[in-house]
């Protein structure tokens, strides 16, 4: 199972990098542009700080150890749909506690994301095999999720964004 999760970490990994890719021809003004909503640098952030405090509350959660609830169907099937969802290119607001991103400059969020991408990378090696059906990660839609639930939302939540990085690209480029 730890294999599973180390491959969509992976694909997190080379999904972001295309992310920088995909604006590596734009100045500082550009990329802070907020005439379409957030600015592309805000939509980084939030991805950044989303997975930041994920990664916080599971590493408060696994203090827990064996008493974390088991995950069951219905978890599953919850963050099916959620991913569902994130997937496609509809468009909702983030929870509140993420919503109003700050703006960093582009070598910033790169630097504070690399370092939570390590973070997260370092949770999962450590994380014990005994706990990999455990409810240690709560989404704001799906609810519980175990481990491979928790990084499951991290892409699906990338790839939702990442709709959105080529709206606005669109829209820039009109």
């Amino acid at each position: 199972m730890k294999e599973d999760i180390n491959r969509k970490l992976k694909r997190l990994d080379d999904d972001t990098e295309k992310i920088f890719e995909s604006i590596e021809d734009l100045s500082e003004d550009q990329l802070k542009n907020q005439t379409y909503g957030w600015s592309l640098v805000q939509v980084m952030s939030h991805l950044n700080e989303a997975e930041k405090a994920s990664l916080k509350y599971m590493q408060k959660k696994v203090q827990a150890g064996d008493k974390m609830q088991n995950s069951r169907m219905g978890n599953k099937v919850r963050m099916w749909l959620t991913n569902l969802g994130l997937k496609s290119s509809l468009k909702w607001g983030a929870p509140s506690y993420i919503s109003n991103p700050p703006e960093y400059d582009l070598n910033e969020i790169k630097e504070q994301w690399a370092d939570t991408r390590k973070a997260i990378h370092s949770f999962v090696e450590e994380y014990p095999d005994k706990w990999l059906e455990k409810l240690v990660y709560k989404h704001p839609m799906a609810g519980r999720q175990n481990l491979n639930g928790a990084v499951d939302s991290f892409v699906y939540h990338q790839i939702h964004h990442i709709h959105q990085i080529k709206r606005i690209r669109k829209k820039m480029n009109s």
